[in-house]
């Protein structure tokens, strides 16, 4: 025992580095609880091995219905440290799981041509469509990806040029969304929504600056009255939809602010705004009883 003022020093154990788990040649890491789960729920992607920290008390609740969905999976479940997690998942918020597991890909439109079961039932006016135009940043794609899941969106159909694949980081940003919503890829964006307009679709654009639009009537989500199946585009984080794009919508839709906004902040985070437009709609098939 040293005294406070004495020069007694603790000898530190040297620091283990954690063991390099080699991967699956051609696999990813998925991380988190809702994304893991979900994955281990579904058929949509090849499992390999399942990730969870040695842990007690009461965690081990969540680690047990884990092991109960790996087994009935045929997953191995290997218990690690936490540094261990961390290395796999290059320090994301893993929350003590990680999954590895091929990775998913977009599908293609013309899987989307054929209606869901059970969307025959539905009144052909309350079909929508997101389209998203060059979305690069994943968490904007996986916040995007769980408010057009929650509000009801048939189809989220994304331009393969200049966007987010849909990463781990997608995953874990959607909270597992990702992991039972299929998301389409275009790579002829504007003859995908020609091809929609003729079939009597109605393609709405989105625009935070009404000034800046030119030959494309400009109204409020809260004046948008939804009567036949639409397609709403949202454009990228930085520029927006691009001109080739808006000349291709019947209409731009604007979120009105509360106050008069300052420049330089007169926009909204592109995730949010497609929060607040899906649900400036979609409220509507909830009046009309679908």
């Amino acid at each position: 025992w040293g005294s406070p003022g004495g020069d007694f020093k603790a000898r530190r154990r040297p620091e283990r580095k954690p063991l390099p788990i080699e991967r699956t040649k051609g696999s990813e890491i998925l991380f988190g609880i809702a994304p893991c789960s979900l994955a281990l729920s579904q058929s949509r992607r090849d499992l390999f091995r399942l990730f969870l920290k040695q842990s007690s008390g009461p965690r081990r609740l969540v680690t047990s219905e884990f092991v109960l969905q790996a087994t009935a999976r045929g997953v191995p479940v290997h218990h690690v440290r936490r540094r261990e997690l961390d290395a796999l998942c290059r320090g994301q918020v893993h929350q003590g799981v990680c999954l590895e597991a091929t990775p998913l890909r977009f599908k293609s439109l013309e899987d989307a041509e054929k209606p869901d079961v059970g969307d025959e039932k539905r009144p052909n006016r309350q079909l929508i469509w997101l389209v998203l135009e060059q979305i690069q940043d994943p968490m904007n794609l996986g916040a995007v990806l769980r408010s057009a899941y929650f509000l009801g969106v048939d189809r989220v159909v994304t331009s393969q040029r200049n966007s987010c694949p849909l990463t781990p980081t997608v995953s874990k940003a959607s909270s597992g969304a990702m992991e039972v919503f299929d998301v389409y890829s275009t790579d002829d964006l504007r003859s995908f929504l020609k091809a929609k307009t003729a079939e009597g679709w109605e393609v709405l654009g989105t625009v935070s600056k009404p000034e800046d639009v030119e030959n494309v009537p400009v109204i409020s989500c809260l004046e948008f009255q939804w009567n036949k199946p639409i397609i709403i585009v949202i454009g990228s984080e930085g520029d927006g939809l691009s001109l080739e794009t808006q000349l291709l919508c019947h209409r731009m839709l604007a979120i009105p602010p509360g106050r008069a906004l300052h420049p330089g902040i007169e926009s909204l985070n592109v995730s949010v705004a497609a929060g607040i437009l899906l649900h400036s709609i979609c409220s509507q098939k909830l009046r009309h009883g679908d």
